[in-house]
């Protein structure tokens, strides 16, 4: 290919969007990110679709190393759309998807809920939001993982009441308390149980 020098930017500017997007990223890097001779306004629209780019070709790593650049590029510079889209909005939607296809569940959601404050009337952020609950699974949830714990220590202490108070001075309450043992113990037992279903499910 020639050297950018001996191409118009007009022609450069066309050239990078008859590009795949894998093209556009080699393309971007030899031709058009230390081109002198186009525009700004160009020039900030190409390096957006460049950047976009390496999102859909699953770079998310790269693309992540990037974006917040591009993201204060855009706050900075008072670039309000890109393609008929809110260009902060969109670079924010992307990393948050970026960082749910890297399994970074939580810097996910955290970005969705930030997007949300801002446009609560757009249904994709909670929808996405709601996906990645789903995603993360019951197995996950602090208020189950607690209940088991709590359900555990719950059994544990009436066993030791039952066996120091109950059994030796009240006889009579013996079989009520260790039916209720038994139960929580059971009933902990299920919910850990279904803990385990719920992630081994999360990993097929």
């Amino acid at each position: 290919m020639a050297d950018w020098n001996n191409l118009s930017p007009d022609e450069l500017y066309l050239q990078f969007y008859t590009l795949g997007h894998r093209e556009r990223l080699s393309f971007f890097e030899t031709y058009i990110r230390s081109n002198p001779f186009i525009a700004p306004k160009e020039k900030n629209e190409m390096a957006i679709d460049h950047l976009l780019a390496l999102f859909e070709i699953g770079k998310y790593e790269k693309f992540l190393y990037e974006v917040d650049a591009m993201i204060e590029f855009v706050v900075e510079e008072n670039i309000y759309q890109h393609n008929g889209e809110d260009a902060f909005r969109l670079l924010l939607f992307k990393k948050a998807a970026a960082h749910y296809n890297l399994e970074e569940l939580e810097a996910s959601k955290s970005i969705l809920f930030q997007l949300k404050k801002m446009d609560g009337s757009n249904n994709l952020y909670g929808q996405f939001i709601r996906r990645i609950d789903q995603h993360k699974g019951i197995w996950q949830s602090p208020f189950w993982q607690s209940m088991v714990v709590i359900g555990f220590a719950f059994s544990f202490i009436i066993y030791l009441l039952d066996i120091f108070l109950i059994e030796p001075f009240v006889f009579r309450w013996h079989e009520m308390v260790s039916l209720l043992c038994v139960s929580s113990m059971t009933v902990s037992f299920l919910l850990l149980a279904g803990l385990g279903v719920s992630y081994m499910r999360s990993k097929w």
